[in-house]
């Protein structure tokens, strides 16, 4: 709804100018989207979905803002945020004997990652929010030691 009213007053013009207003709660969003679409189909979430769910154009092509779009840096912080909540949901499963799960998620995180390692990010914040999901693999991982270790899977 917010969102909304904000595409309304922003002209395409300045929609640089003041960016950096709402890319924190755009990212937010997508990491909404992202997590919630994971929970119930188990799959990553499209930039379709994304716009699906949001009512606004995820700017994939890099194309010149005509619209109020969803930068392809917000949906990537979005996406790097799931990885957050996965690693957290990985070790939740455990606490209630769900030991399946976190072998689904291994498997998701790890081909994510590598999808990403695929990127040339440039050094800047969507680098340093990169560089942070290998301690999210590795806390999955932790946890899937811990279950192997007790034969649980």
């Amino acid at each position: 709804q917010y969102i909304g009213e904000l595409s309304q007053l922003i002209k395409p013009e300045t929609f640089y100018r003041y960016h950096d207003r709402w890319t924190n709660v755009l990212q937010t969003a997508c990491a909404l989207v992202a997590f919630s679409i994971y929970l119930a189909e188990s799959r990553l979430a499209t930039p379709a979905d994304v716009e699906e769910y949001l009512g606004f154009k995820v700017n994939t092509e890099n194309a010149d803002i005509t619209v109020f779009v969803i930068t392809l840096e917000e949906y990537l912080h979005g996406i790097i945020s799931l990885f957050n909540e996965i690693s957290r949901l990985a070790v939740n499963s455990v606490i209630v004997n769900d030991v399946k799960r976190p072998q689904h998620i291994s498997a998701f995180a790890s081909e994510l990652y590598s999808g990403f390692q695929l990127l040339n990010l440039k050094n800047d914040s969507l680098r340093r929010r990169f560089d942070s999901i290998k301690y999210d693999i590795k806390r999955i991982e932790e946890v899937q030691y811990d279950l192997r270790v007790r034969n649980l899977i």
